[in-house]
Order: C-alpha cells, then sequence, then structure tokens
C-alpha cells in the first residue's frame, strides 16, 4: 500500500508539534509490511488573504491518486480530493474558527450587491467540488478586477473567514473523507471544526522525540523546565510570572522560539533563574526532560499539547492549567500531576508545592509514565488504518460494464439499487469497465456513490475482435472472466480499493478471477441470473465454454460468504445446481425507479395522445428488451401476434433491434433501438398496453416491473412475471394467446383496465422500488450476512478448481 501525508509547510519554516506529527507517522508507516509512505508538503504562507487562498487552491488541484491512501492533519492540506482520505484532525486555521475576535462581524450580507457571484457560493448550505471549482474562478476574477477594498481582504476578516468556512466544507464533507479522527478531545467538540453530526475518534499520538534510554545527569541539580513556541496563547509570560512569585531556588529553563521572544527576555528580572534556551536540538531537549524536577506547561487551549505527553513519557509530572484544554486531557491531579486555574497565584502555589516537595513530583512522575506508556506510533497507525472504524461503511461493487446512463436492465438494478443503498449509510464504489475512457475516471452519481470507470487497453480489444469472429456472440464479460491479465488497471484499482471495503460484492461471475488474483478473500455474490442457464442457451453452438461459464459461477457463488438472487426461483435453481444451503441465499427483487416512472390511468394515456396529436384509441402496443436471446425470442412472438393484428402499432425499444436488422418486419413493427430515458418515459405514457411473452431467460424481469408501475396493462406469460407475486387476472393478463389476449385486453373499460393496473402499480409501489428494495438490502447487510463464515459453515469445495482452468 502507498501512503500519502499530505501537509502544509509553514512560510517561514519552524518545527513544531504538527512536524512531529508527520515525522512520527512517516517513519512508522514505512515500518509497516508492504507498505511505503511519503510526506508530501506545499509551501503555505499566511501573511495575507490571497495567500491564504491560493495555498488552498494549491492543495485542491493537487492529484495524488498515484497513492492508494491519504491522510492529512491540517489546513489547508486537506483540500486534497482522494477517494481514501483519512482526516487526523490537529485544527482549522483557527484564527478564524474557535480564535475569531469576538469584536469582528461573521456577517458578510453588505458584500451581497458588491460580490453576488461569490456571496451566492457562500451561501450554500453543502457546497460540493463543482462549486469549489467555481469559487476559484471567481476569486481569480475578483483579484485581477481589484475590486476589494483593504477592509474587505482584512486578516482576519468576516469575508475570509466565509471563504475559509466554504472551503473546509467542500473538503471535509462525508462524502470526501474516509474516516474521522481528532488528536484530541479538545480538537473533537469544538464548535464548527467537524461536519454537523460527525463524532470524530479521538486518538492520542505519541512524540518524534528520541527519549528512550535517556536518563537524568545526577551530577546537575535538577530545574524546572518547559519547552514551547514563545507566543502569546503558551502563555509563558504568566509562567515567568507566576515563578518569580514563587521564591523558589529551583532553576526555570525554558527552550523553544517565538515573536514573544524579547518580550520575555525584558521580562526577566536579573536575579531569576531563569534561562530561555531558545532552540535546542531534540538531544538536547530529552536530557532537558529527563532532568527535570517536573514541567509546567500551562497554554490555553491547547490541541493536544505535545509537551505534556513527552514530559510525562521522561516520568515527569505536569503542572497545568483548568483552561488549557488538550493539554490537560492525560492529567489527573494529584495523581499523575496538577491542575490549577490559570492564576498567577495560584501557579505560583503549585510550583512552591512541587518544589519544596521533591517525592510528591517523583510520586506523580512514575504514575505519569504509567498513564502514557501504551500512546506509540505502531498503535496509532494501526487504529488510525482500522477499515472497521471508518465514517461510513464502504461498498466496493465489481461489474463489466458502465452503468450510467441506464439504458438496459442490468444498468438500472446496479444504478438504482446501489444509489439507494448509499443513502442508507454507505459509501458505494463500482468499478466498471469502459471501452470510451483512456484513463481511469470517478463520477459521483450521487452524494456517497462513485462509478469508476476503468479504461480498456488494445490488447483487450484484440482478442476480443477475435472471440466476437469465432463465436459470433458479443462476450465483453466472458472475456474479462478468462482473461483477467488483459485487464491489468482493473485489476490494479481491485487491489488498491478492496483493503477498504467493508464488504466487497462480485456483480455477475465475471469479475471473480480478476478479483481473486487481486487478493480478495470475501466477498458477496449478487446474480442477476443464473449465469450457467443463460449462457448455455446464448452459447448453444459452443458447449465448451458455456461449461467454463457454468464452472466461473460454481466458484464464485460457492466461495461467496452470501448469494443475493433477483428472484426465488433462481435461488431454488442455484440451490439444485451448486448443493448450496438455502441460508446462504436471500432475495432482492429487481424494482422500478417510482420517483421517476409515474401512474398513468387511462384518461391520463388518452389524453396525452391528443395532446400529441396521436389518435386517442388505444392502438399502441410496447416491448422493451436487450440484445439478448429470451428477448429475441419474445420478439419472434410478437411479430407474429404482428401479422394477424393489423390495427395495433408495435413498438419495440432496446438493442433486441439489432437481431432483427437483416429479417422482414410487418409494417406495423417499428424498431426503434436504443432510446434515451426520456423518450423511454414517453413511451410508457402513452403505449395502451405492455407486452411480455417471454418464454426463457433468468433473474427478474425489469422490464415487467416498468411496466406495472407505470399503469400499463400488462399482457405476459407466466414465466415472465418469475420474482413477482402477480397473479393473472388480478395484475396481468396471461399471454398463452397472444392474439387472443391481446384482443380481448383492448375490449375491456377504461375502469376494468384502471382497476388491475392501480392494482399492480400499488404492488410496485409498497414493494418493489428500489427504496424499499434498498432498504431490505440494507436489513440483510446489517444482519451479518456478509460475515466471515467459520470452518463448520464453510461451503468452499476442499479442492476448488484453479482459476486456469477457466483460461483459454
Amino acid at each position: 500500500m502507498k501512503v500519502a501525508i499530505i501537509a502544509p509547510s509553514g512560510v517561514p519554516f519552524i518545527w513544531g508539534g504538527a512536524e512531529n506529527i508527520w515525522k512520527g507517522l512517516w517513519l512508522t508507516l514505512n515500518q509497516q509490511e508492504n507498505m511505503t509512505a511519503e510526506l508530501i508538503k506545499l509551501p503555505s504562507p499566511e501573511h495575507d488573504f490571497w495567500a491564504i487562498i491560493q495555498s488552498y487552491q494549491n492543495f485542491a488541484e493537487l492529484d495524488l491518486n498515484h497513492f492508494d491512501l491519504v491522510i492529512s492533519t491540517k489546513y489547508p492540506a486537506w483540500m486534497v480530493s482522494h477517494p481514501r482520505h483519512i482526516l487526523f484532525m490537529q485544527h482549522t486555521l483557527r484564527g478564524l474558527y474557535d480564535t475569531y475576535p469576538t469584536h469582528l462581524t461573521k456577517n458578510i450580507d453588505h458584500l451581497a450587491q458588491k460580490l453576488p457571484a461569490l456571496y451566492r457560493l457562500l451561501s450554500i448550505k453543502k457546497p460540493g467540488r463543482t462549486h469549489l471549482a467555481e469559487c476559484f474562478a471567481e476569486l481569480k476574477r475578483i483579484k485581477e478586477l481589484q475590486i476589494l477594498s483593504q477592509q474587505d481582504i482584512a486578516l482576519p476578516g468576516p469575508l475570509l473567514r466565509a471563504i475559509i468556512h466554504f472551503f473546509d466544507a467542500v473538503a471535509l464533507a462525508p462524502e470526501q473523507i474516509l474516516r474521522y479522527t481528532a488528536i484530541a478531545h479538545e480538537v473533537a467538540n469544538r464548535k464548527e471544526y467537524f461536519p454537523e453530526g460527525i463524532k470524530p475518534d479521538v486518538l492520542y499520538h505519541p512524540s518524534s522525540l528520541p527519549q528512550a534510554g535517556v536518563i537524568g545527569n545526577v551530577h546537575i541539580p535538577p530545574a524546572i523546565f518547559t519547552a514551547s513556541r514563545l507566543d502569546a496563547p503558551k502563555r509563558i509570560d504568566l509562567l515567568i510570572k507566576a515563578y518569580c512569585k514563587s521564591g523558589v531556588k529551583t532553576p526555570l529553563r525554558i527552550a523553544g522560539t517565538g515573536p514573544q521572544s524579547n518580550e520575555l527576555q525584558k521580562l526577566i528580572p536579573p536575579d531569576a533563574a531563569i534561562t530561555l534556551l531558545g532552540h535546542i536540538s531534540e538531544q538536547q531537549l530529552a536530557q532537558e526532560y529527563a532532568n527535570a524536577l517536573f514541567v509546567p506547561f500551562i497554554p490555553e487551549h491547547e490541541d493536544f499539547g505535545l509537551i505534556s505527553y513527552e514530559a510525562m513519557i521522561a516520568g515527569k509530572a505536569v503542572l497545568s492549567c483548568t483552561d488549557s484544554g488538550g493539554a490537560t486531557e492525560l492529567i489527573r491531579h494529584m495523581e499523575n500531576g496538577l491542575i490549577i486555574k490559570p492564576d498567577c497565584d495560584e501557579i505560583a502555589k503549585a510550583i512552591k508545592q512541587l518544589c519544596d516537595n521533591p517525592s510528591l513530583s517523583y510520586q506523580l512522575g512514575q504514575q505519569a509514565y504509567n498513564t502514557v506508556k501504551d500512546i506509540n506510533w505502531p498503535a496509532l497507525v494501526k487504529e488510525l488504518l482500522n477499515k472497521n472504524a471508518q465514517y461510513l461503511p464502504r461498498i466496493l461493487v465489481l461489474n463489466t460494464y458502465p452503468i450510467y446512463p441506464v439504458v438496459s436492465g442490468g444498468q438500472a438494478r446496479l444504478y438504482h439499487l446501489y444509489s439507494e443503498l448509499s443513502m442508507l449509510g454507505y459509501s458505494v464504489e463500482i468499478l466498471n469497465l469502459d471501452f470510451n475512457t483512456k484513463v481511469i475516471k470517478n463520477r459521483n452519481l450521487n452524494e456517497n456513490f462513485v462509478e469508476v470507470l476503468i479504461p480498456v487497453g488494445d490488447e483487450f480489444r484484440k482478442k476480443l475482435s477475435t472471440e466476437e469472429k469465432r463465436l459470433n456472440i458479443s462476450c465483453v464479460d466472458w472475456l474479462a472472466a478468462a482473461h483477467p491479465e488483459l485487464l491489468p488497471e482493473w485489476q490494479a484499482e481491485i487491489k488498491r480499493r478492496a483493503p477498504w471495503a467493508s464488504l466487497v460484492i462480485c456483480s455477475h461471475p465475471y469479475a471473480y478471477p480478476a478479483m481473486i488474483q487481486a487478493g480478495v478473500k470475501q466477498w458477496l455474490y449478487e446474480a442477476h441470473n443464473v449465469e450457467a442457464d443463460l449462457k448455455a442457451q446464448i452459447y448453444q453452438q459452443h458447449p465448451n465454454e458455456a461449461q467454463k461459464i457454468k464452472e466461473l459461477e460454481s466458484q464464485c457463488a460457492m466461495g461467496a460468504q452470501h448469494i443475493i438472487c433477483c428472484s426465488n426461483e433462481d435461488s431454488l435453481r442455484m440451490q439444485a445446481l451448486y448443493q448450496i444451503p438455502d441460508h446462504q441465499f436471500s432475495i432482492i427483487a429487481n424494482g422500478a425507479d417510482t420517483q421517476n416512472i409515474k401512474y398513468l390511468d387511462q384518461a391520463g394515456r388518452k389524453e396525452i395522445r391528443i395532446q400529441m396529436g396521436l389518435e386517442p384509441t388505444n392502438n399502441i402496443s410496447l416491448f422493451m428488451g436487450s440484445n439478448h436471446g429470451p428477448n429475441i425470442e419474445a420478439a419472434e412472438q410478437i411479430l407474429i401476434a404482428a401479422e394477424q393484428n393489423l390495427s395495433l402499432q408495435y413498438i419495440i425499444l432496446g438493442s433486441v433491434a439489432d437481431a432483427f436488422k437483416k429479417k422482414n418486419i410487418p409494417e406495423n413493427v417499428r424498431f426503434l433501438g436504443v432510446v434515451s430515458q426520456a423518450e423511454k418515459q414517453l413511451w410508457l405514457k402513452i403505449a395502451s398496453i405492455a407486452l411480455n411473452p417471454m418464454l426463457n431467460g433468468s433473474g427478474s424481469n425489469l422490464k415487467l416491473i416498468e411496466y406495472a408501475a407505470a399503469g400499463l396493462p400488462i399482457i405476459s406469460t407466466e414465466f415472465g412475471v418469475r420474482g413477482t407475486r402477480f397473479e393473472a387476472g388480478v395484475h396481468y393478463f396471461n399471454a398463452k394467446n397472444l392474439t387472443g389476449t391481446i384482443k380481448n385486453t383492448l375490449k375491456l373499460s377504461e375502469s376494468q383496465l384502471d382497476q388491475i393496473t392501480r392494482k399492480t402499480a400499488g404492488y410496485i409501489k409498497n414493494e418493489l422500488c428500489w427504496q424499499s428494495l434498498a432498504e431490505k438490502y440494507h436489513k440483510e447487510i446489517k444482519n451479518g450476512m456478509h460475515k466471515v463464515k467459520n470452518k463448520e459453515e464453510s461451503i468452499l469445495p476442499s479442492s476448488p478448481l484453479p482459476i486456469s482452468s477457466l483460461l483459454y
């Protein structure tokens, strides 16, 4: 695994707690087996309005997709967009968040007329990446036109605050972050740091300071020691005043540099035993801790307080204050340190108490060490990379074709089912092969649903051309299974993404070989059909290939943790075919997009036909199907019926038209081929009846469900309604005699037809809409159908067929 730690490089550069974290993470990640890490830093000046915005944009435009995982801890580095992004929050740009001056307004309404486009963007409650690009472009335009006043670009100021909050909202949104963690409860609990409803895990980090084995110098009297950046929030001035007031003789040594250095030096009386050490080496720092009697650390609302940890791991008591934030989270008053009010007199008393009673300092220090001894880098990294603690459980779906735009039934199932599932608390990625892209592309189908398009290389294309000529069959899916070595990018992406998935779903069996070779050990098999039966029909002239597909499905199903079928008939067939017990199966039927397919009664259909200038009478039948054996058979039945009933128009949608290009077609039959969703919706509205004379096939029938949802009277074979509980005469008309049933159906009154179609549409809405099916899927997942099988439950054959047996 390749990991990128992304971080800002301060301008001017200084070494601090953040640098300590990045160093520790980098060293530890590179010590892990099969893992390499890189620390990537970009200069990030913060001296003015435009410099801060540019720093954010630099990270937003950084492409790190050649890494498997990225870890960020601080602004603006977390602007990087990556599908596997772990946040280990130190803090935001605090001057625009929790330390924003109370006397300044946060409102930017006064800029609405001056900056209308930017104001509109900054007012969006949940901005996304598309808004981010628009915002950067608008800010560039504003800068070039120089329309902002000095007051507008004040730092800090309301406009910059609004912009940075907008940027952070985009970067830290749930769809962008794999896992939310924070370095301390102080950080986790700050208002506006995290998206609403997010409760980050708190993971304490150690120091990268080499303290092990460093012991105090017995020849040097112990001193009071602290280390800190010398600036106002650290309250070193308060420490110096309290020390002087305490009257102790024990020296106070202070390491560090910062903007208050000269001011603090002037504050020290000439006769005080106080030394400002300035910058010191890591070796000297470790020695100073070892020599210390105790360590005072009294900052105001510190994020975590690395000084506290470094002192405690050195076995030293820490003196801190009640408002020191994260610095106190490891300290228990009078057990392993002291926590007192941030008052000069109180601090002076505590200093005197510890100096006058060295044994107390020693006892507290020993307990301090015991408190933090188990905080270490390997433990932190292990927990940080814990995939089971992700904010949204990840589902990785493997498939062989793009699913958007939706044209076929298979696309409809994958798009709608997983889109709805992603709205129930999952992050879904679906990896699909695509002949129309040259590079790997991610496209967001909704907030938590990403389609990853994997390019198909020249070698695969050449092999496909050869095989399709030999077989006279479209065979992309089978070739992907037979020759996964010709799809190296597909395998590589599976290997990169699978370790972070809570659940891997092999949708159809054709990704199985690539999935196994990528190292996936556990998966769920989503069987759209009984593939062995379906391909046996399609590959009738090629029994060798049909047998290999059966063996492929057998391995995929028998090795799966669980199997999803589209119908009970398919489940029973697979149980018998592969001797798999019933409890290994669940049924998630096909459904309808009831949000977009609206029910229309007969009067509504007549009205639309009139509006379009068509005959109001019922004279249009509809059939939809892809270019696949069972649909071709059904279309042939429709052509026979068309020759016997010339008064009815027969509209046939879908790629099934390809099978009839060289055949004589009756004049009242129109093959329209693949049409847009909008055109399909139109035909569902104006058709008089829907035909479904299916004789063979597997899975369940999506076209049937869409007919029903739209309110079309359905004429179907009994086989055609498999996977539903439709009853002839109640939900549909039985097509034993297709021509006769069509004539009889068209003779029925509008009220008679409406009575049946309302029952059928109601059944779909209640049981077979994608939303309800996804909720059922969600319950199955929650009930543990994806848990690892124990040895007693395992159904793996003792000697599974090698994948090589599937290859040509």
